[in-house]
């Protein structure tokens, strides 16, 4: 980032080394001078900035050659900075006296970062909550089965799903969200489950499947498949 320093060479003077800096004889330092005209109204007397040393109350004869008189520079900076954990997009670090220089032997201001988090190529986040998608297979799904559910730290978590689990059903894994950065509370992890329908089936597994279905008759998908044509014929009536 680029701020504003002290010139190394002048030490703010704007003077060149072994040259001295003299007040302004048409101000005497202050900076401004008093101009009384006549008005309607008689005379009035108002100030307005030194021509001759431009407000500064100095005249320098002989300029510094790295700043141009300024006393000051423009230089890029590098620092190092610590991002809190929790911490979201649009909030602000501030490091105190990293800003620009102050003038007249006023203190440096601060440097402001405002954080814009990348987006996640697996986890959505919501506050101090993550959500994930996580697909299982068709016979996961129906029969339940531990699988690895997949965490911040790169690693994964053992998870068990009941059986007979429906695709987009939601499960809960606290305390593996993000720290809050205040209270260092974490959130939770919440996975959607995915059932992954099976395909390329052979001629056998086709004859499997269809015996199972034919075997579960209405039971199979029984409570939302009714109150789907119950809903549908309603309508209809």
């Amino acid at each position: 980032f680029a701020r504003i320093e002290e010139c190394e060479e002048c030490h703010g003077s704007g003077a060149e080394k072994g040259s001295k800096v003299e007040t302004c004889s048409e101000c005497h330092g202050t900076g401004t001078v008093s101009v009384r005209q006549q008005t309607m109204l008689g005379y009035m007397q108002t100030q307005r900035p030194c021509q001759s040393c431009r407000g500064s109350g100095k005249i320098i004869k002989s300029p510094c050659r790295n700043c141009n008189g300024k006393g000051y520079v423009k230089i890029n900076k590098k620092l190092d900075v610590t991002i809190p954990a929790g911490i979201d997009s649009m909030q602000r670090i501030v490091l105190r006296g990293q800003g620009s220089a102050g003038r007249n032997g006023g203190s440096a201001g601060d440097l402001i970062i405002e954080v814009h988090v990348k987006e996640h190529d697996l986890f959505m986040r919501e506050g101090n909550n993550i959500y994930c998608e996580v697909p299982i297979s068709f016979t996961e799904a129906a029969l339940g089965a531990e699988i690895e559910i997949p965490t911040l730290d790169g690693g994964t978590r053992k998870y068990t799903i009941p059986e007979g689990t429906q695709t987009h059903k939601s499960f809960t894994i606290r305390g593996e969200g993000i720290a809050d950065i205040n209270t260092k509370r974490r959130g939770d992890l919440i996975f959607t489950a995915i059932v992954e329908t099976p395909t390329g089936l052979n001629s056998e597994q086709k004859k499997l499947l269809s015996d199972l279905a034919e075997s579960l008759g209405e039971k199979s998908g029984a409570g939302e498949r009714k109150s789907f044509f119950k809903k549908m014929f309603k309508n209809f009536n």
